[in-house]
């Protein structure tokens, strides 16, 4: 793990994050399975697709890895956050790709999963492409300019707590090949003081 920095709010990053095997078996088959894709176009989205089940053995071994109990218990450990719950359903989450040409804005996450009003806590990203670009962009509050830029390298991982300014995306349009990713989002029990963003803004 390459130690937190809070430059322009606290994250972590993980290289060689899934054993290598699972990593490399994910990324082989990320296309594999029959489930559908759901397609994303929207004003500060272009050209991504998710999907969250009816995907192969091997990367459904790497998502079911990321939501394990002793995934959220070592996450815990590392951000402080306690009581994380996992989303089966996936909300938002699992397997996603932004094709050649694709972005995706700077933007907050939604805060309250919308069927169970947990409160999402976290993100966890893990990047399974090994060609250049798509940097996931880190900005501040004010907006003003990116602060903190992470290269997407195969098999790394960034977590960060979600809230409604933690600002991130990959804005520019992807020159090269597709930027493939699985992505985890941890919850915990939602309380009447909580600052809420219906909707990823």
């Amino acid at each position: 793990m390459i130690p937190p920095t809070s430059d322009p709010f606290v994250h972590w990053i993980f290289d060689d994050f899934l054993p290598a095997e699972l990593a490399r078996a994910a990324t082989v088959h990320f296309f594999g399975g029959d489930g559908p894709w759901t397609r994303r176009e929207h004003l500060y989205c272009h050209a991504k697709r998710t999907r969250t089940e009816g995907l192969s053995p091997d990367t459904e071994a790497a998502l079911v890895a990321m939501e394990s109990p002793g995934m959220v218990a070592y996450l815990e450990a590392v951000t402080g956050i306690t009581g994380l719950l996992v989303d089966r359903a996936r909300f938002g989450g699992g397997q996603h790709v932004t094709a050649y040409g694709g972005r995706l804005g700077i933007h907050a996450d939604f805060t309250h999963h919308p069927t169970t009003g947990w409160r999402r806590a976290l993100n966890l990203l893990v990047y399974l492409n090994e060609g250049p670009g798509g940097a996931l962009e880190l900005w501040p509050p004010d907006m003003r300019a990116c602060v903190t830029a992470v290269a997407p390298r195969f098999n790394r991982a960034v977590l960060f707590p979600t809230s409604p300014t933690s600002y991130h995306g990959h804005p520019w349009p992807l020159q090269h090949a597709s930027r493939l990713s699985l992505a985890a989002y941890y919850y915990v029990a939602a309380t009447p003081e909580d600052a809420r963003l219906k909707t990823t803004h």
